[in-house]
């Protein structure tokens, strides 16, 4: 009995492994070098700028998109509108108050499942908490995400009201549009 249970066991085994093969397990992404772009209107005047260098860590399966987290920071230190004088007040203290607060941070909780097949871009909804100037509100946003082979690149475009956010500027209005695309690489 022993012996026909030692084979069972090891058929068992090499069953099991086999059929893990295929299997990717979630693993862990970074990106370095996104941006984002926003659009925001101060009196009568369209603000547009870029923050460079967003960087982002994810636990990523592309078989399994559901079982995504993981971290978006925006390093608001770097917001440049073209004009230095108006940058400097954006990161003032009565705006953004990057001296206290240096970056926004949305922290994924959630993601719609699917599965993204390589060269195959994929419309998502990602779930989470969007933290700037130190306040933290739950936020949804569409999310395409385009892999091609080991890369994936994500974008997401939407608005906020960043009065919620504690960001009062003087004649600012109570929407802000944002756009954000970064490619995520699996760790080495």
């Amino acid at each position: 009995m022993t012996r026909a249970f030692s084979r069972t066991g090891r058929r068992f085994l090499a069953l099991a492994l086999l059929a893990g093969a295929g299997t990717v397990w979630a693993a862990p992404y970074t990106a370095a070098q996104g941006r984002a772009t926003f659009e925001h209107r101060v009196l009568i005047v369209n603000v547009r700028g870029t923050v460079e260098g967003v960087t982002a860590s994810v636990q990523l399966d592309p078989d399994d998109l559901a079982a995504t987290r993981g971290q978006v920071s925006v390093p608001l230190v770097n917001l440049r509108t073209g004009i230095g004088l108006r940058d400097d007040h954006a990161r003032g203290e009565s705006a953004l108050n990057t001296a206290r607060f240096p970056n926004a941070t949305f922290v994924l909780t959630s993601l719609t499942g699917g599965r993204l097949a390589d060269g195959q871009t994929v419309s998502t909804t990602a779930g989470g908490q969007l933290t700037l100037k130190g306040v933290t509100r739950s936020l949804s946003v569409p999310v395409k995400a385009t892999r091609t082979g080991n890369q994936v690149r994500v974008t997401t475009q939407f608005k906020f009201n960043p009065h919620e956010f504690g960001v009062n500027y003087a004649g600012s209005s109570d929407s802000a549009s944002v756009e954000v695309t970064l490619t995520l690489i699996p760790e080495a």
